[in-house]
């Protein structure tokens, strides 16, 4: 397992934990090459469709893919990556 895979798995468990503090179930897409690592469902039923970046950089391919997938599906896209201060960011695409 290389470095950069390590720390992305490690950010991916981060951001799933912190959604998990706020009341959502969480179901991580390990190894999948899907538009999505983690998709997170609330009490009231709104799925999100979260893609993980340490960086913030979302390439174009996955963010069509994303886009893609809330057109199909009831789904809101997120990126997920840290904030200036080390926290987790949660970003809407549009």
């Amino acid at each position: 397992m290389n470095n950069n895979y390590r720390r992305g798995y490690a950010f991916e468990l981060r951001v799933k934990r912190s959604l998990e503090k706020r009341g959502y179930f969480v179901v991580r897409s390990s190894g999948s090459h899907g538009p999505a690592d983690l998709l997170a469902v609330s009490k009231d039923g709104a799925i999100l469709a979260i893609q993980c970046k340490l960086d913030g950089y979302l390439p174009p391919k996955e963010f069509r893919k994303l886009l893609v997938l809330a057109a199909r599906y009831p789904v809101t896209p997120y990126l997920a990556s840290k904030n200036e201060k080390g926290r987790v960011s949660l970003k809407v695409l549009k």
